[in-house]
């Protein structure tokens, strides 16, 4: 399937659900829980956390002293998702993107025990950063020095995209596009000390769900092509378009998800 195909059925699919009207109370606390539990798990696990799915869940109900595992993941996985179910609630055309938004989400989601670090969650980075791609080479990110115009600028270019696709302006890009689109900007800048990676995931979840889409989440299955696209893309100007048809796949599970359980289909398997 081509990537403008995919565009088209993520349309269908959204006017399928539109159909049904206002989803009942209880088939959208059951969908939201599962892009809760999912998107808890899978975002922080990528980076590290050492929880497992079950023990994700038990934090999620209020469970804070899983036995055996550190409190900096719990507390991290706690906080992580404390800003899901504030986004969740966002209705369709509320987006509110803006940096010092960004800054506040970023302390909530990073947890620090290293004294020397409790101030940098919600700051932007002091220090250059770096990460090896899939094939072992460095790359480097913007340095601290530009990362207060590059987030202005980047947040700046996101509203006002966001606002041609509030107005149906016919040069308008997909949401879908502009949600990935911000993801790659946004880890190529890569302005915080640590914690990049799940920022991305969860300001473009915001701008999909402020469209009115469901958020995604990257199963372990699906990271090595994640990471491939993404180093690709940062260290040899690879083809953005196909990171796009990667992300379209992933919102396309989503709204199938939605979908299911409206209809009453079991959406545990996913």
């Amino acid at each position: 399937m081509s990537f403008k195909e995919k565009l088209q059925q993520i349309d269908e699919l959204q006017d399928a659900i539109n159909v049904y009207g206002k989803i009942p109370v209880d088939v959208l606390k059951k969908i939201n829980y599962k892009f809760r539990l999912e998107w808890n798990y899978t975002s922080n696990s990528m980076e590290g956390n050492s929880l497992t799915r079950s023990e994700t869940r038990s934090v999620m109900v209020g469970n804070i002293t899983v036995d055996g595992k550190p409190l900096k993941d719990i507390l991290e996985i706690k906080g992580h998702d404390e800003v899901i179910v504030d986004i969740l609630r966002i209705g369709k055309g509320e987006l509110n993107i803006s940096e010092r938004r960004i800054r506040e989400i970023h302390k909530v989601i990073m947890n620090e025990d290293d004294p020397a670090k409790r101030d940098m969650p919600g700051n932007w980075k002091k220090v250059n950063n770096y990460l090896y791609s899939y094939k072992k080479e460095r790359i480097d990110f913007a340095p601290p020095e530009d990362v207060p115009v590059l987030m202005h600028d980047l947040v700046n270019k996101l509203n006002a995209a966001q606002e041609k696709i509030s107005r149906g302006d016919k040069d308008s890009v997909h949401p879908l596009v502009l949600a990935s689109r911000f993801h790659l900007d946004f880890v190529t800048i890569h302005p915080f000390y640590d914690g990049n990676g799940r920022m991305s995931r969860i300001l473009s979840n915001m701008i999909l769900i402020a469209n009115g889409y469901p958020p995604f989440y990257i199963k372990e299955s699906e990271r090595l092509a994640y990471y491939q696209y993404l180093g690709d893309i940062q260290a040899y100007g690879g083809n953005t378009d196909l990171f796009y048809d990667y992300m379209a796949g992933l919102l396309l599970r989503s709204l199938q998800i939605q979908l299911d359980a409206i209809a009453g289909k079991d959406i545990d398997a996913y």
